[in-house]
Order: C-alpha cells, then structure tokens, then sequence
C-alpha cells in the first residue's frame, strides 16, 4: 500500500507470536488534525491538542497501538525519534513532537504481559516509509471481530486502508484498526464478511443482541483509525471530517460504537 499523501509516512512494529503491535503515522510537515471519539472507554493520550479550540495548530504524528493502556508508552519512542529528526514545535529552543495516541484492546488475544512501549514505539517510527503493509501487522496483529459469543468463537480482525481520489485531484485515505465486538458488513449488499463464528456458521451480531442470548462479559470493542487527506482545510474540518468517518464505521461495522 501507499499512503498517497505528500508527506505522510507509515510503520509498524509486530510481535506475532504475542499477538500484538503498533503503528506510527508520522510526518515531516506539520499536520492539521482534529477527532472524534465515540467509544464508552477510550484509551488515549494527547487527544486535547485535537480540539478545535485548542491552540496547537499542527501535530508531527499519530501512534496507534495494541497493549490496552499500557501500550500508551509507544507513543514516547515516536517522539523520540521525531525529535531526532528535528521534528516538532519550536518552543524555548526546544523541539517537541506532538503525537496522540489512541489504544486497541488486544491483551486477551496473545499474551497479556506483552505489550509495545518505548522500543517498540520507537522502532515503528523509524520503519516508517510511503509504502507499507495492512492485515495482521502493527497495531492490526492482535485484532478480532465478533465477540458477543466470546472471543472463542471470534474472527480475525486487522489494520485495513482504502484510498480515493478525486477528479480535482483531492485524495482521501482511511487506516483502520478493526478489532469491533460487532460483525463487519459489505456496506454495497449488506453481506456479513467476519462476525461471530460457531459451526461454520458467521452470525449476524445485531440479530444476537435483539434475539440472542450474546455472551455477557468479555467484550472488548476498540476500533480505532485514521483519516488522512492532502485538502487544505481547518482543526474544524478535520473534526467534521472525523465525525463523517465515524458514520462510515457504523455502515461496515454493526454495531459500530
């Protein structure tokens, strides 16, 4: 894949076999860049600089990353490497990297003492190039959909992108990390592509919470991504742009929030 915006950089950190990682998004022109969050318990951190009012005008990258809070550490080594670079606000003769975070939670899919932290963080910044790789790598490698029979009978989740551009030359990218309690759905037919899965069967988990009888404890719901596009707009279109995104999630993921 290819980030096909100017500037921006991908790269990812994988442990496979603890089934967790993380993704650095980063860049060395400013980013203008708001949020939108929607989850019950988010795991984030600098998100505040993301507010429109907030006087930050640009950030240097984004973490996204496995390991539930833990795996917030990240976020340090991405720093550090930016401000390697001399990437950053100048501020009292100093660069500091403003990078937010936010948190999947993976830690009941591999092994739970191993999460990304400042190495790992670190690492993924430093890999980071135009072209990179989706699936089961970076912040994707310990993602699941399809939890409301327990994570026994859930599917494989990801790291996801989707690219368009536009006849004026506008391009609008996703990144996704796709780790939904829910079913994920071809929004074009409504076709159920990964949800709850027992006896071959995929079931359709908005008919489980209507008319099932769906596992009551164990859900671990954190989908979490990115929009990124090479349109000169504001902190304030940037959060229109992120609430529009979060409506595209409910039409590929049911239940999305």
């Amino acid at each position: 894949m290819n980030s096909n915006i100017q500037g921006i950089k991908i790269g990812h950190w994988t442990d496979l076999d603890n089934k967790t990682g993380c993704t650095a998004i980063i860049s060395d022109l400013p980013l203008v860049a708001s949020i939108d969050v929607r989850g019950g318990a988010p795991g984030t951190k600098e998100i505040a600089l993301l507010d429109p009012i907030a006087s930050a005008p640009n950030i240097n990258g984004i973490m996204l990353t496995g390991g539930s809070a833990f795996g917030l550490n990240a976020s340090a080594g991405v720093v550090s490497y930016l401000e390697e670079q001399n990437i950053g606000i100048k501020f009292g003769g100093n660069t500091i990297p403003l990078v937010p975070s936010a948190v999947i939670f993976d830690l009941g899919v591999g092994s739970p003492k191993v999460r990304p932290s400042f190495e790992e963080g670190y690492a993924a910044a430093k890999e980071a190039k135009n072209e990179f790789m989706t699936g089961k790598i970076g912040v994707g490698t310990g993602c699941t959909v399809g939890k409301l029979l327990g994570n026994d009978f859930s599917m494989e989740g990801g790291l996801g992108f989707s690219s368009h551009t536009f006849s004026d030359g506008t391009i609008v990218s996703a990144l996704v990390a796709v780790n939904a309690l829910g079913s994920i759905v071809n929004p074009e037919n409504g076709q159920i592509i990964a949800g709850p899965k027992r006896y071959g069967k995929i079931f359709d988990s908005l008919d489980l919470l209507v008319n099932g009888k769906p596992q009551k404890r164990g859900f671990q719901n954190t989908t979490i991504g990115t929009i990124m596009t090479n349109a000169k707009i504001s902190k304030v279109d940037c959060k229109r742009l992120a609430v529009a995104a979060n409506d595209g999630l409910a039409m590929s993921v049911r239940p999305s929030h």
